[in-house]
């Protein structure tokens, strides 16, 4: 009777692992097969730009959170490519790279398009860059504003944390949504290169010194031109890429100055010492600068 009962448990037990074992191979296959749709589908959205059409159902930036969004908004009728208006598409980051020093950064970005074809009356004439910036790096809104009126952009927006004074572990993920438009010779050319400039937060105490960051792939998608004054005019993006750096070259990092925690105690008192010596050449300035002006009164009287 012992042994039948140890049978049937370890039976019970290795039924339980199988089930489980299945349902995670299925979670994991679907989540597979969500990255699949991300390379031959499209997404349909309503607003200007795609981040704002999220934002408006989520507070923060989540990378699980906006997959999940980009599969809710498929559009309900797929893209024939045998249609002579629709762009075919994948592309290639050939090349990514930090330029700059110091605090203030630019983001280089060189896309290459490989196409299948390309009709002149084709609707898909925006590439739409989504730049989900890491932790202690941000954009300035001002700065790309700037951009865009010298036409080096058709479009850009901010979305996420954009106060620009908050330090590294006080503020949230933001990111950048650039717009540019295409043409034949971009095509022709082979791609197009961009260039966003970036700052850095006050980083957090390190024994290093440094602060890493590092960049993950943007998000292309070649969208429907947008009409202006139908704001609830659905437009088709076309998804070429989510999130995998498909790049020949390795990921970017930027190595951000910071605090070394070991200097802690000698920065506070030379702080201090400082602010005591600054305070008392104060003092000892208005009581000269009394004693002057007493003497220039006696002198006149």
């Amino acid at each position: 009777m012992g042994n039948q009962r140890r049978r049937s448990v370890l039976a019970l037990i290795f039924i339980y692992c199988a089930i489980s074992s299945t349902s995670s191979d299925q979670v994991g296959t679907n989540y597979r097969d969500s990255d699949a749709f991300f390379n031959s589908d499209s997404i349909c959205i309503s607003d200007q730009y795609i981040m704002e059409s999220y934002f408006t159902r989520h507070t923060s930036l989540g990378d699980s959170e906006f997959r999940n969004f980009l599969l809710l908004q498929q559009c309900s009728n797929k893209v024939h490519t045998q249609d002579s208006n629709i762009v075919p598409s994948t592309s290639l980051i050939q090349h990514r790279n930090i330029t700059g020093e110091g605090s203030h950064r630019n983001l280089l970005t060189s896309i290459k398009f490989q196409l299948l074809h390309l009709h002149s009356e084709s609707e898909f004439r925006e590439l739409v860059i989504v730049e989900r910036l890491p932790l202690g790096v941000f954009a300035d809104p001002f700065e790309l504003q700037s951009l865009q009126q010298r036409k080096v952009f058709s479009d850009v927006s901010v979305f996420g944390d954009t106060n620009l004074e908050l330090p590294s572990f006080r503020s949230n993920r933001s990111v950048v949504e650039i717009h540019v438009e295409i043409s034949s010779r971009d095509y022709e050319n082979g791609g197009i290169s961009l260039k966003l400039p970036l700052h850095a937060r006050y980083q957090p105490l390190d024994d290093s010194g440094y602060s890493r960051v590092e960049f993950g792939g943007p998000d292309l998608f070649l969208c429907s031109s947008h009409v202006q004054n139908q704001r609830h005019e659905q437009r088709r993006c076309l998804v070429l890429l989510i999130g995998r750096l498909k790049t020949e070259t390795r990921s970017v990092f930027w190595d951000i100055p910071a605090g070394i925690r070991g200097h802690t105690e000698y920065v506070s008192a030379l702080t201090f010492a400082a602010a005591v010596l600054s305070a008392f050449s104060i003092l000892v300035a208005s009581v000269l600068s009394s004693k002057v002006e007493s003497c220039k009164n006696s002198k006149q009287s």
